[in-house]
């Protein structure tokens, strides 16, 4: 589940949404020029009208800036909204009051990084590290985020083991230097290692990468287990006995 960022005030980019081989994020919020907000707005939902792609995200604008009204507009599409800038649940209230859509959080200030376990709610399905907001926010230095950094690895496995924990879809960070293929490459490498679904890209070739390194599982393999098991119960199969947790892990791969 890798996603790749859109500005809804990028007409020459919106254009390609159609033929994008991942899910679309249509951006109002970081990226979008303020004087240029309403017409983001605007495109976006010109694009929902006339698509037939299914797998696209909407990430609005803070709560308390125009992401209420934004909602309201986007309410029709039935599309996943992702909400930035969110420090507890009780903010949401007014959201789940106005609508049913499936809802995206990033975790991106302190208070929503530790304490991630208190926002659990039917609608919320997937969470979105924000680590350089993140890092803003805990005074911390950009460049501390390296692959061998002790706190950055924790920061990781936490925000992954947490979302395990809630049942909701852990998404890691954007990597912004994206004419370093390398780096980005190695950071997706590092987050499926540590249980993340997908993460955030902002060029074609991240997404390449993003989806060779996220969407390598075997799922006619899996599907094959999984199968074979519900209808024999335990068995060996090249080298491997297939009992219960095997099974389950195979299970998992197709729900992924």
């Amino acid at each position: 589940m890798n996603y790749i960022m859109i500005s809804g005030h990028n007409e020459k980019h919106l254009a390609k949404v159609e033929k994008i081989d991942g899910v679309v994020m249509l951006n109002l919020e970081d990226g979008v020029p303020k004087d240029k907000k309403e017409i983001a707005l605007k495109n976006i939902i010109k694009v929902l009208k006339n698509t037939t792609k299914k797998e696209i995200v909407i990430r609005i604008n803070a709560l308390d800036e125009s992401g209420l009204n934004e909602i309201v507009a986007l309410n029709e599409f039935n599309v996943p909204i992702r909400i930035p800038k969110v420090n507890s649940l009780k903010e949401l209230d007014r959201v789940f009051d106005l609508t049913n859509n499936e809802i995206h959080l990033s975790i991106e200030t302190k208070e929503a990084f530790f304490n991630m376990r208190d926002l659990k709610h039917p609608q919320i399905t997937t969470f979105y590290l924000g680590i350089l907001d993140l890092f803003d926010e805990l005074r911390l230095n950009h460049s501390l985020i390296t692959f061998d950094n002790q706190m950055v690895n924790k920061i990781l496995i936490d925000f992954s083991l947490n979302c395990r924990y809630l049942d909701i879809k852990p998404i890691g960070f954007v990597y912004q230097q994206y004419k370093d293929l390398e780096g980005f490459k190695k950071w997706c490498e590092i987050q499926k290692e540590y249980g993340f679904l997908g993460v955030g890209t902002i060029t074609p070739a991240q997404l390449e990468i993003a989806n060779q390194i996220f969407v390598s599982e075997n799922k006619e393999y899996a599907k094959m287990i999984v199968e074979r098991f519900e209808k024999e119960g335990p068995f060996t199969i090249d080298g491997l006995y297939v009992d219960e947790p095997i099974y389950k892990n195979y299970l998992n791969i197709l729900k992924s």
